[in-house]
């Protein structure tokens, strides 16, 4: 019956979609590359877990400073154009960051970095929901998260190595800069490969919903709610921002791995978040998209407290199950989003949502370097404990249109 669904399903996917799914993987190759490499990169120039924090916040405030500006951009010109863009000066600039090691040049270049990528994964929700229908969102969703996700696992294991096969390559040590410098190259191309899927003009669907579906909202939203619509995700960016840009220096430094170890277990993650990512539209259809995306997000608070156990088994469980759950809830709560606003407003609820997620992400990734510094990664840990609970409420309670 699973296989014969799936069949099903698949058969009813267009090719846009398709091809935004491989515009997705590509991407998170190179998301997932840069993820593992940069911060150690930023190390062997010198800079300390407190510059890291303060790459991960810059990057992230471009999405708060420029965020609302990019989601009128993205209704403007519409998202395909804005996706092709933001991949464009993605990819520029970090041909031009690599060329320099002076926090001045690289602070700037990375808030450019930073709203590309805004621009880029924020243009993908829109896109998506304009080539499919509201019975279709919650999966599709579900698999470009997955798309996105299991990719890293490639990315991870890729990135691990490849500084590496680049010191071999130049004659230099495997953490010297030169071989991280040149290894983060990897991602300039990916960059470009990424715009092929997505040049071709794609069609939005004659109808939103399938005929006896609920009407679509017309009525253009205030921007309390659209505000209100994104909580979820400014408390999920909290979470992530305290813990993700240290995720390899927390296995580094607690558990003295090496960074092909350490890339081997962000590979293993990235495909627990790749099957949460499927998870989570079989759990919507039991259970309603809301109660299981707020489910799926509570889930993600116990995982997090395993990882203050001093074991690296244990701690390995926790981060698996920390990816599984929140890559199995966020794609419900991008398709609540996308469904409780009109057209005309899904760049604006999208870069809004991704602001929120941006500006909590900035705040707590400068805060945890410092606390890092001082007191390690136990107070983090329980801090972003408490954030993804509080974001589960706040997907719990939020008002949508439709009944789930």
């Amino acid at each position: 019956m699973i296989a014969a669904r799936a069949h099903t399903t698949c058969g009813q996917v267009s090719p846009p979609v398709w091809r935004i799914l491989l515009h997705s993987s590509v991407f998170g190759l190179a998301l997932s590359v840069a993820d593992l490499l940069f911060n150690f990169y930023l190390v062997s120039l010198g800079y300390t877990s407190a510059t890291v924090g303060l790459f991960s916040t810059v990057s992230r405030a471009a999405g708060v400073l420029a965020g609302i500006p990019l989601g009128m951009m993205i209704d403007r010109i519409g998202p395909q154009k804005s996706i092709l863009i933001g991949l464009a000066v993605y990819g520029i600039g970090w041909a031009i960051i690599l060329q320099f090691t002076s926090l001045w040049v690289m602070v700037p270049l990375q808030f450019l970095i930073g709203g590309a990528y805004i621009l880029t994964s924020t243009a993908v929700m829109p896109l998506l929901a304009g080539v499919t229908h509201d019975g279709q969102r919650a999966m599709i969703f579900g698999w470009n998260a997955s798309a996105t996700l299991v990719v890293g696992l490639a990315g991870s294991a890729l990135g691990g190595i490849l500084p590496t096969l680049a010191a071999g390559a130049i004659g230099v040590g495997p953490q010297d800069t030169a071989a991280y410098r040149l290894a983060l190259t990897v991602i300039i191309a990916l960059s470009v490969i990424a715009m092929l899927p997505v040049i071709e003009r794609m069609q939005t669907v004659s109808s939103d919903r399938p005929v006896g579906a609920p009407p679509v909202t017309t009525a253009l939203l205030p921007l309390r709610t659209l505000a209100r619509l994104g909580l979820s995700s400014l408390l999920l960016g909290f979470g992530g921002g305290a813990f993700l840009p240290f995720q390899n220096l927390y296995f580094r430094s607690v558990f003295g791995m090496g960074d092909a170890s350490v890339g081997v277990v962000l590979a293993c993650a990235a495909l627990s978040m790749g099957v949460g990512g499927l998870l989570g539209a079989p759990v919507a259809r039991r259970l309603g998209l809301r109660r299981a995306a707020a489910l799926l997000r509570l889930c993600v608070a116990p995982a997090m407290l395993l990882m203050l156990v001093p074991s690296l088994i244990t701690a390995s469980v926790g981060f698996f199950l920390r990816g599984l759950f929140v890559a199995a809830s966020f794609p419900l709560n991008d398709a609540l989003v996308m469904r409780a606003t009109p057209l005309r407003q899904r760049g604006m609820a999208a870069s809004i949502t991704n602001v929120l997620w941006a500006g909590g992400w900035a705040g707590a990734a400068w805060a945890s370097g410092a606390v890092q510094e001082r007191w390690g990664f136990a107070p983090v840990i329980a801090f972003v404990t408490v954030a993804y609970l509080f974001s589960s409420v706040a997907i719990f309670t939020l008002p949508v249109i439709d009944q789930d």
